[in-house]
């Protein structure tokens, strides 16, 4: 058990206002003092690497010890990418434009970059395409993504300079998704998070989460308005309801209507096949999210994520026995041998 002196320094390094804040909605559930939450939580991020932020999310005021060191938090998927993934090679994947020159035989659409371009040649490639994404090369969560018809521009220096601008200086074909994917949400792409681990020249899938769109941005990203589900690793079925964030749960899509669990993704044998591959492909990144869009010609990479976040992971509803994921990494890399390599 930490000492207090300990959990008290835990305290004073947290953010104190979200900290609070977050605690006092835990306490309300929980049915308990805030001050008892506060203090459990700085327990959690002491034994199990559990930010407040995890705390909230995977809701371990009501975990017992052998539930809480079941989940994949902060702190441990920290831990999996500091052992795993060179840090020299971390630009491949953060960087997207170098992904898409270093994936391009699995992901093979057209891109531009506007540092290199002009006003003209923005327009050339666009009404080449019909319509284009235009998002800053190393955002996350969605941030600055839209997508833009090059019938509704009337004027190319000027979109050209707010891009610019925004930091909105990459601009990739569209992806066309199949048909059955599309059914679920039309207005993104909803990409497939699939996560391997590789050890000894071998690629593990240790899991599959589907991101759908919320139906009103063209981004499927759970931080970014969306919402996300578990996919049976081996079959490529919907497994629960989609979840949003704060926890609100889908049944079925609240603007298609398409319902969630039990439904078969296509070309999953392809998708398996895309990850395992790819996973072999820069050695020193051994740990890897991959965000998998599904076109009727094929699985294609969206891009990959050399420090994949673990929120979407042992989310409460996908989470019936109330255990985490932590088992499926530990079944290719225990936590013991992460800490031995990095010594």
């Amino acid at each position: 058990m930490p000492s207090l002196k300990y959990l008290f320094a835990r305290l004073r390094s947290m953010n104190h206002k979200n900290m609070r804040l977050a605690a006092g909605r835990c306490a309300r559930l929980a049915h308990k003092p805030k001050f008892v939450v506060l203090c459990d939580m700085a327990v959690c991020g002491a034994k199990y690497g559990a930010g407040y932020m995890d705390y909230e999310l995977f809701e371990f005021w009501h975990k017992s010890a052998a539930q809480r060191r079941s989940y994949l938090t902060r702190g441990i998927n920290n831990e999996y990418v500091k052992a795993l993934n060179d840090r020299a090679a971390w630009r491949i994947f953060e960087d997207k434009p170098a992904f898409l020159e270093r994936f391009h035989d699995y992901a093979p659409r057209k891109f531009i970059l506007l540092e290199k371009t002009d006003a003209a040649g923005l327009r050339a490639f666009a009404e080449s395409l019909g319509e284009f994404i235009a998002k800053p090369p190393d955002a996350s969560h969605g941030d600055g993504v839209e997508k833009i018809r090059a019938e509704s521009v009337d004027d190319w220096d000027a979109l050209y300079r707010r891009l610019m601008a925004n930091g909105s200086t990459l601009c990739e074909e569209v992806v066309k998704q199949h048909a059955d994917v599309n059914a679920i949400c039309a207005t993104s792409i909803n990409t497939v998070r699939i996560v391997t681990l590789v050890r000894d020249g071998k690629a593990h899938i240790v899991a599959a989460y589907l991101r759908i769109g919320g139906g009103e941005r063209p981004v499927d990203n759970f931080n970014g308005g969306g919402m996300v589900t578990v996919v049976d690793r081996e079959t490529g079925v919907i497994l629960y309801p989609a979840v949003a964030k704060f926890g609100k749960v889908h049944e079925c899509h609240p603007v298609s209507g398409t319902k969630f669990e039990g439904r078969q993704l296509p070309m999953w044998k392809e998708c398996r096949e895309l990850v395992l591959r790819a996973a072999l492909e820069v050695p020193e990144i051994k740990y890897v999210g991959w965000d998998v869009a599904i076109t009727p010609s094929g699985p294609t990479f969206v891009e990959g994520n050399q420090y994949p976040g673990h929120d979407i992971y042992g989310l409460p509803a996908h989470s019936p026995d109330g255990f985490g994921v932590l088992p499926d990494w530990e079944a290719v890399y225990t936590r013991k041998e992460l800490k031995a390599m990095v010594k």
